[in-house]
């Protein structure tokens, strides 16, 4: 939408440089960012395994309407995404802090489902690192940004699918699965580094659901594959009343889960309809030790099956 401005009224350089916030096409909010861009991502629970990563904050919220998504809860219902403007050299000082390290912009936002003004030159300098790497997670198909420079080794895009049936139902406004798909495949065609995520599975589609979507994956072979049944904290139906919640109960990390038995009977078909063990997202230690399965890799770390 376009902004009317009276002769007394700020200009644009003051909405964006003094956190104003004007609402622009998208409904994406623009503002400056008071807090730290940079933070170590620690909250995971006793009993759930997942190893540390940092946040990179250069956006918040998402335009999607995926209705089991932890946003609706962390943003207590707010759907406006905010695009951050700071000066990149605010950023650049915080990573710097930090010597090496895995940085996602998708913890509190989808990375590309509107572009950040910050992501070009977050791209610009992880290319030139050594030890930091730049991880991106979106739902999304907008690739441009990659299609018009060189791949680095040292940017990661994790595309997050899910079986068609359950996309019909549960994704609202986001790309078909096999879309994404298409997405990355060009994208790794074109020499970058791909990761898919196929998160949350939901059982109450039914499980059978999920195995023309896991032969595309295998068929794409990401360098890594990463697989998550549905949890969730039970405040997310005070804000999404559609949410899924059939078959889940109380584990005792305070998310709502399958019980362990259907998990395990989940993630082993699964894997045979990869053709390989995936990683799995914020799995119990006890699940853990039932499936047997090797811990070396997940989404969020640098280390990569090849």
């Amino acid at each position: 939408m376009m902004l009317k401005l009276h002769r007394r009224q700020p200009s644009i350089f003051k909405f964006y440089t003094e956190g104003l916030a004007p609402l622009l096409e998208g409904g994406a909010l623009y503002r400056i960012r008071k807090s730290k861009f940079v933070k170590l991502f620690d909250k995971t629970p006793p009993g759930v395994v997942c190893p540390h990563f940092y946040e990179l904050v250069l956006s918040n919220g998402c335009p999607f309407d995926c209705l089991y998504c932890y946003l609706k809860l962390t943003f207590r219902g707010k759907k406006n995404p905010i695009l951050f403007t700071n000066p990149w050299e605010q950023v650049q000082k915080e990573l710097e802090k930090v010597a090496e390290g895995v940085f996602c912009t998708g913890e509190l936002a989808d990375s590309l489902a509107i572009i950040p003004p910050l992501l070009r030159p977050a791209m610009d300098w992880f290319a030139k690192q050594n030890t930091r790497y730049l991880l991106l997670t979106t739902k999304s198909t907008n690739i441009k940004p990659f299609l018009e420079r060189k791949p680095s080794p040292q940017i990661i895009v994790s595309f997050s699918v899910n079986a068609e049936e359950a996309w019909q139902i549960f994704e609202k406004n986001t790309p078909s699965p096999w879309k994404r798909l298409e997405a990355a495949r060009r994208l790794k065609d074109a020499g970058w580094r791909i990761r898919i995520r196929l998160d949350p599975v939901i059982l109450e589609i039914g499980l059978d659901k999920y195995e023309s979507i896991c032969k595309a994956i295998a068929e794409l072979n990401p360098e890594v594959i990463t697989v998550g049944t549905l949890r969730h904290f039970p405040g997310l139906f005070r804000f999404e009343k559609r949410a899924p919640r059939s078959g889940l109960k109380k584990a005792p990390d305070g998310r709502m889960r399958y019980p362990l038995n259907v998990r395990l009977e989940a993630y082993e078909k699964i894997a045979n309809w990869l053709n390989r063990v995936p990683a799995l997202c914020k799995e119990t230690v006890e699940l853990w030790k039932e499936l047997q399965w090797e811990l070396d890799v997940c989404n969020c770390t640098v280390k990569a099956k090849r």
